[in-house]
């Protein structure tokens, strides 16, 4: 796959953080933001970038050079403005493949590429823009989708309470986009999304994707805080994982008593394989009152644990520990998520576990308590975004944000 990224920003709103240089260049834990894009692009199977550049062009010039990680990269360069259009234009005279990623410099999708490519390619869309529901903003226009997922309007930037937005990463027919009859200046946005969208076949692929954006201070300095959180994870860290709806899928009203009844996430196995290489330890807390409740013994338990770690291993992966709460639901229960009991168990096996160095994922209230009693960093797994946690819609999206924050390392 090939990527087009514009990277030729002024970095006008940023201009008392960024320093004089193109908005993508701008630092985040010491790291230029362009660099954790494209560490994501490439672990979603990127092998080709090309850069379009104008303002202080040769500050990412001298920093990538013509390679990046074994990838090659070309430059568009812009000797004047060209509008987003235009630079798309003048960029894909270095792509050969007959479609084409392209993302804002500016902004970080942790999506599925290779789901929205394949979504493109069934529809043989003209371009494919990958959107993200959003709640109570201003800053954004909104976009609407028929029941095909076709595109047919895109709404100017009000306030509003919910609606879906353009989350800047799109997949280009390069043919279909190149034979439009287009000036040599003009803004993707304004003259082909909104002017084309009943003549174009302009499809929105919905993602839950993690959404960062460095445009405004403010953002920015949320990206610091964010990213930061992750920067700083080495291999004296601990990933404690809740087990169900994290790693498999959770019963609704029930237990997972037999394995007929264990049903793994799609990639959690994988994800967990790939996450051990940034942690020293990685063990699983779950609460299971099922044995509480005399729906099912701890023998039973023990099996559906020795294929929970044995599918695990399966996949390159690993899990140095197991513990479960077998008791029904009690404040005084010590061992009981929210309570930290079975985070002490593990530091008694492991005295080297520092819970102030150690990361709870889970999907629950009761998971991010425990998470915040014992002095952990908190994912929170979930579909909607919670502003007291950092929030991922899965395992793999977690992985997949956490590689391009320390490949970047």
């Amino acid at each position: 796959m090939e990527a087009i990224i514009l990277a030729g920003g002024l970095g006008t709103r940023l201009k008392n953080v960024s320093k004089r240089m193109p908005k993508s260049m701008a630092l985040i834990q010491g790291k230029p933001f362009l660099e954790y894009q494209m560490d994501l692009l490439i672990s979603q199977g990127v092998k080709k970038f090309v850069l379009s550049i104008g303002y202080k062009s040769e500050q990412i010039q001298s920093h990538f050079k013509e390679n990046y990680k074994g990838c090659e990269i070309q430059y568009a360069i812009e000797k004047e403005l060209l509008g987003t259009g235009g630079a798309i234009k003048n960029a894909m005279r270095f792509t050969s493949d007959e479609n084409v990623i392209v993302a804002n410099g500016d902004s970080l999708v942790v999506t599925n590429l290779q789901a929205q490519l394949e979504f493109h390619l069934e529809h043989e869309a003209d371009v494919t823009l990958a959107l993200k529901e959003m709640k109570d903003f201003e800053r954004y226009g909104t976009v609407k989708l028929d029941e095909n997922a076709r595109i047919i309007d895109f709404i100017e930037k009000q306030p509003i309470s919910a609606g879906i937005i353009n989350a800047g990463l799109y997949i280009f027919n390069v043919k279909s986009y190149r034979q439009q009859n287009w000036p040599q200046k003009f803004s993707v946005e304004k003259d082909y999304f909104e002017s084309c969208v009943n003549e174009q076949k302009m499809l929105g692929f919905m993602t839950k994707a993690y959404f960062l954006d460095i445009g405004i201070p403010s953002d920015f300095e949320k990206a610091q805080t964010e990213i930061g959180s992750f920067f700083k994870i080495d291999k004296s860290w601990t990933l404690f994982l809740d087990r169900d709806g994290v790693i498999n899928k959770k019963r609704d009203n029930d237990y997972v008593k037999t394995l007929d009844e264990l049903e793994f996430l799609p990639g959690a196995l994988e994800a967990i394989s790939k996450l051990n290489k940034y942690f020293h330890k990685t063990v699983i807390v779950t609460n299971q009152q099922g044995i509480g409740k005399g729906l099912m013994t701890e023998e039973a338990l023990e099996i559906v644990h020795q294929k929970v770690v044995s599918s695990i291993e399966e996949k390159g992966g690993k899990i140095d520990a197991v513990y479960y709460a077998p008791d029904l639901a009690s404040p005084n229960n010590k061992l009981r998520k929210p309570n930290i009991g079975m985070a002490e168990k593990a530091k008694e096996d492991f005295p080297g576990i520092d819970f102030t160095k150690s990361i709870m994922i889970g999907d629950s209230t009761s998971d991010m308590e425990f998470g915040t009693n014992a002095g952990m960093v908190n994912v929170f797994i979930s579909d909607t975004e919670n502003e007291d946690h950092y929030t991922c819609t899965s395992l793999v999206q977690f992985e997949t944000l956490l590689s391009s924050v320390l490949g970047a390392k």
